[in-house]
């Protein structure tokens, strides 16, 4: 789950107008082996016209011989280790909003003839002097010329963030990584995250996404360096000579590497960023966007699911189906990562290959009258002679092709002594109004009747087998700790309050739902009614008595719509509306088009204030949930504070959250409360709590779900305390990061959502 203060920083941020963002075009198909071709359509918004901004513009894994270039590029500056000019996979440049738009207007694609994919990846941000952004990874680097001995400048890095991200000493992975670093850093020895202070010759990365990696096993230049791990060491390098322990890069100014002791200060890279790719970037101020196209034309079959605002798409993937013989299976067991702007591309999983739909008939112009239609009250019945079917079966017939006036499905209806008849969608205007091409060989017989004069053939109807996308998360152990932040307190206030007719309370008008979403999400039982049943589902999933689903698997919990079709639920037809769980998204490739992209909206049963859903496009649901603007102008504080204490009683441990409302008229939380379960164990939560709350702690095995929820007209206030007990499984002594809070939530009488500070 991302960042519940970020999310509201960012809110708040597009709130007041600023609405920072960079579009992407439509997907193309490029034909191969062509230079020059158009690819602009990318367009930066929001930033002010005087700001420099940083922008990267990249072929993210291009086919081979595919390239890019401006041919535009005033008032551009190229970032070091790049250039303006000439053919590239990727560039970064800085400069004026207005500037960069110009050059992007000019983009050009440079196509092989190798087939595949091209994804272009475009980011920008405002340009943050002395940080180097990295267009391959999506990285940035900040070089620092202050020196300090290695774990000087370990434990500096990780004591800084930016953008968000905690930094970490730089870790070098690659060739272009290593050269990003010596085209960026004037300085030479630059202490980077590698070291065998834990067990000579074997070096091993200790900092960042990598840390923990061995890449070499002996010291020398190539002994023991581990295959597929990137080392650039120098000759007789590392050697160990003076207890040297950790790596520098750009050695006496240099390209490569070298061992030097924890005594040396040197100056230092600090990196932010955990991805590998560019489009899975979580920067805040920070925006990118991306599209594919096609070298060659080619069936294509793209994605882009929004999962809302709080939800992480990295943590998704994705797998190709299809329906055969009445079951669902994969096309390949290749699983395809979406990324974190919720794209997929599933072009190459793609069964390609064609079945029979039945048949086609084509009616062309001819000499006997082998058909005929009738036009009357709206319907359009079309009869064929039953004397040119030969082997084709009359009902086999699912398509037609009529002179110049039709040609689509059409329904089987029934066989009579002499004709075929099929139901045709439409009432024909080009044979009533005379305005055919062929209306020589149209006769009005009378009664409605259009006769044609005509000769029919039958073919089979070959088309793509119905497809599938079938989403997975990453474990079911963060699936169930995702799920127990999407069905929360504020969802259970919420569905109470809309219930009641005159408030919760008796004193006010009620909080009723502001889109159909919510009540579809409120209907647990699916029964297309929304009731107290529901309601009380809902308490006794929160509460831990009963799950709202059997089972928790991805397929049980989340609903999956195209775009169009959600955008389309409102309050009065939600009950008409498909509305069960599937982590499979059906899609048809029959749709008349090679390149196809699909838009797919998500939501989960149970999330009522919808903040762990996509937004409708037209919607005013954001009153009721964490994207809440309007709680921000409030002139009071929209947060509540609570207060952790971890100590030793005796022969346990005691873990003790006190709240305080502040000004808030507290009516529910909502604690995530994670332990190590190696080490503890637990043994129940003391509740200390005004009115008569439903209270809950319950064990899911690795945290404790504690919190109360008031229906009464009550509110918690300062003395509301938690008391989590465990008793250790081994002696210990040592508490620290045996317990850590992850997940909060709570609302108040308003049934607002408010943030939780930990203090």
């Amino acid at each position: 789950m991302k960042n519940l203060f970020v999310t509201l920083l960012f809110l708040l941020t597009s709130f007041l107008g600023f609405g920072q963002s960079v579009s992407a075009p439509d997907s193309k198909s490029f034909l191969p082996s062509t230079t020059g071709q158009d690819a602009s359509g990318f367009v930066l918004s929001g930033f002010t016209s005087t700001s420099t901004l940083l922008a990267s513009i990249s072929l993210v894994n291009p086919p081979t011989g595919t390239t890019f270039n401006l041919t535009t590029t005033t008032g551009l500056t190229a970032a070091s280790g790049f250039t303006l000019s000439g053919n590239k996979t990727r560039l970064v440049v800085t400069g004026t909003m207005a500037n960069i738009n110009t050059a992007l207007a000019s983009i050009k694609v440079n196509t092989g003839s190798v087939r595949g994919n091209v994804l272009l990846s475009v980011a920008a941000t405002v340009n943050p002097v002395g940080y180097y952004y990295n267009g391959v990874n999506g990285h940035f680097y900040r070089p620092i010329s202050t020196t300090a001995t290695y774990t000087g400048a370990r434990t500096a890095a990780l004591n800084t963030t930016f953008k968000g991200q905690t930094g970490y000493l730089v870790t070098i992975t690659s060739a272009d990584e290593d050269a990003f670093i010596f085209n960026n850093v004037p300085q030479g020895n630059i202490w980077f995250a590698l070291t065998d202070e834990a067990s000579e010759a074997r070096w091993t990365i200790d900092a960042g996404p990598e840390a923990g990696t061995l890449i070499k096993i002996n010291n020398g230049q190539l002994n023991g360096n581990i295959p597929g791990q990137y080392n650039n060491w120098a000759p007789g390098e590392p050697n160990n000579s003076g207890n040297e322990d950790y790596a520098v890069t750009k050695w006496s100014g240099g390209s490569q590497w070298n061992d030097l002791p924890n005594n040396f200060y040197n100056p230092y890279v600090i990196e932010y960023g955990t991805w590998s790719n560019p489009d899975d970037a979580t920067f805040t101020e920070f925006y990118t966007n991306s599209v594919t196209h096609s070298n060659g034309e080619v069936l294509t079959a793209r994605f882009n699911f929004d999962f809302g605002g709080n939800v992480d798409e990295t943590k998704f993937s994705a797998k190709a189906n299809t329906y055969v013989n009445n079951i669902w299976g994969t096309t390949t067991n290749t699983s395809r990562a979406i990324s974190g702007l919720g794209k997929v591309d599933i072009t190459n999983d793609l069964d390609t290959a064609k079945v029979s739909d039945g048949k086609r008939a084509t009616i062309s112009a001819g000499q006997v009258e082998y058909s005929y239609v009738n036009i009357s009250n709206g319907t359009t019945t079309l009869y064929i002679d039953l004397r040119v079917f030969d082997s084709t079966q009359p009902s086999d017939v699912k398509l037609v092709s009529i002179l110049d006036v039709y040609n689509g499905p059409v329904t089987y209806q029934q066989t009579s002594a002499y004709w075929a008849h099929y139901i045709v969608p439409s009432t024909l205007t080009k044979v009533t109004d005379g305005t055919s091409t062929y209306v020589a060989n149209i006769r009005n017989s009378g009664y409605d009747n259009w006769a044609f004069s005509c000769q029919i053939g039958f073919s089979n109807n070959n088309i793509f087998k119905q497809h599938g996308i079938d989403l997975s998360y990453t474990n079911q152990t963060d699936l169930n700790t995702l799920y127990n932040s999407i069905v929360s307190v504020t969802d259970v206030y919420l569905a109470f309050k809309e219930l009641s007719n005159g408030g919760i309370f008796g004193d006010q008008s009620g909080l009723e739902f502001t889109n159909g979403i919510q009540f579809m999400n409120a209907d647990v039982d699916g029964n297309g009614i929304f009731n107290e049943a529901d309601t009380y589902k809902l308490l006794q999933h929160l509460t831990g008595v009963a799950p709202l689903t059997q089972y928790s698997a991805l397929t049980y919990l989340m609903k999956l719509y195209s775009k169009s079709d959600y955008d389309a639920i409102t309050k009065s037809n939600w009950n008409t509306k498909f509305n069960s769980t599937r982590s499979l998204f059906p899609f048809s490739l029959n749709t008349g088009t090679l390149n196809n992209t699909f838009n797919v909206n998500a939501t989960w049963i149970g999330d009522v204030n919808l903040s762990h859903s996509a937004q409708q496009s037209v919607s005013s649901i954001s009153s009721n949930s964490v994207r809440s603007m309007s709680v921000m102008s409030n002139t009071i504080t929209n947060e509540v504070n609570v207060i952790i204490m971890s100590e030793i009683v005796g022969n346990t441990i005691v873990v003790t959250l006190s709240i305080d409302p502040l000004q808030q008229e507290l009516v529910g939380t909502q604690f995530q409360l994670n332990y190590d379960n190696t080490k503890l164990k637990f043994e129940k939560v003391e509740f200390t709590t005004k009115g008569n709350p439903t209270n809950f702690g319950t064990n899911k095995g690795s945290f404790i779900n504690i919190g109360s929820l008031l229906t009464s007209g009550d509110v918690l206030d300062k003395t509301t305390e938690y008391r989590v007990i465990f008793t250790p499984i081994n002696n210990t002594s040592d508490i620290l990061g045996l317990t850590s809070i992850s997940t909060t939530d709570a609302v108040n009488k308003a049934g607002k959502q408010l943030k939780v500070k930990i203090k």
